[in-house]
């Protein structure tokens, strides 16, 4: 995807300025936590722009200090950032190690360390909130951790990897949804879009426990095969995920790590396109006076007809119901 924008970022948001060192700081530890801001740039004056939306755990940021900057902050405790520059070039700082980030690495601060910022002149941040609690949620479900401390996120994030990119688009699409100027998208909408971008934050940064699970290449590419076959096969059932680990006889998180290592995706997110392509089908050929929006989604496996109609949607770009009636 191309390079996002500071402009694009939060538009038609309400937009937060102040030249004032001490006011900036302020505003700022309302959202991060204490901090020390020191301007390093001429006269050590800034021109600070601050755009802001949080919503159900998640959060989406537009900073820019209008000049060189270092922030040096106290340990994050109940939340992450992934720190994105638009521009130039930005240093994170913890203890000896030195990340240097761009518009193609990342960064993440840790938790419960303190670390220090050089933000440099002309390096607009977009950054991604995450409450600790909500991504050891997603982390549950995808994983099987069990609580926040198993997250070991790393400090950066490649941006130009295959995983790094499914991050950018999802983080894009949701904070298009969250600068809406109109009325806030349905509930279900929202946590649909943030749970993709929290699972490819997952993806992105999760390290391996030790050797790649599932064996040599040879080993996990049969497995990737006996998936892709039982998908073909058994996807319109009534099937999750520890089903699928059960019939292969492996465990959900070596299903879940060689999957996402040789196909790019989850097997969640895998069953759920192949329910999405199957229901696509019955519907062009269906017959409007004869079948229903329902019993095709029914049909193809989905039991929530709301969030059927919503996953369609944003995969194929119009309703179930337009899908039927061509």
């Amino acid at each position: 995807m191309g390079r996002i924008l500071a402009r694009d970022v939060l538009r038609g948001q309400p937009t937060v300025a102040t030249s004032d060192v001490s006011n900036a700081q302020e505003t700022i530890a309302e959202l991060f936590g204490d901090h020390r801001l020191m301007p390093l740039g001429f006269r050590h004056s800034l021109d600070m722009k601050l755009r802001s939306v949080r919503r159900g755990g998640v959060g989406i940021e537009f900073l820019d200090y209008g000049t060189e900057v270092q922030i040096d902050a106290q340990a994050l405790d109940d939340f992450f950032l992934v720190q994105i520059p638009l521009a130039g070039h930005a240093r994170l700082q913890v203890r000896s190690s030195i990340i240097e980030s761009t518009p193609m690495l990342a960064t993440i601060p840790p938790l419960e360390r303190p670390f220090t910022m050089t933000w440099d002149r002309g390096a607009p941040h977009l950054i991604v909130y995450v409450q600790r609690q909500t991504l050891a949620g997603v982390a549950d479900r995808l994983f099987g951790l069990d609580s926040g401390k198993d997250l070991a996120l790393g400090l950066s994030m490649d941006l130009k990897g295959i995983q790094g990119r499914a991050f950018l688009r999802s983080v894009v699409e949701l904070q298009d949804e969250m600068a809406a100027e109109n009325a806030a998208a349905p509930d279900h909408l929202h946590r649909l879009l943030a749970e993709t971008m929290l699972s490819r934050l997952l993806m992105a940064t999760i390290k391996p426990l030790g050797p790649a699970p599932g064996g040599n290449a040879a080993d996990r590419g049969r497995l990737t095969r006996r998936f892709n076959e039982l998908l073909e096969r058994h996807s319109t059932e009534e099937l999750s995920v520890s089903d699928i680990a059960v019939s292969l006889g492996v465990s959900i998180r070596t299903l879940q790590a060689v999957v996402r290592s040789e196909l790019g995706m989850t097997p969640s997110e895998l069953l759920r396109r192949s329910r999405l392509t199957r229901a696509r089908e019955l519907l062009l050929a269906g017959e409007p006076g004869r079948e229903t929006v329902t019993s095709i989604a029914i049909e193809a496996g989905f039991s929530h007809l709301s969030r059927f109609s919503s996953a369609y949607l944003q995969t194929f770009g119009e309703l179930p119901s337009e899908s039927l009636h061509r």
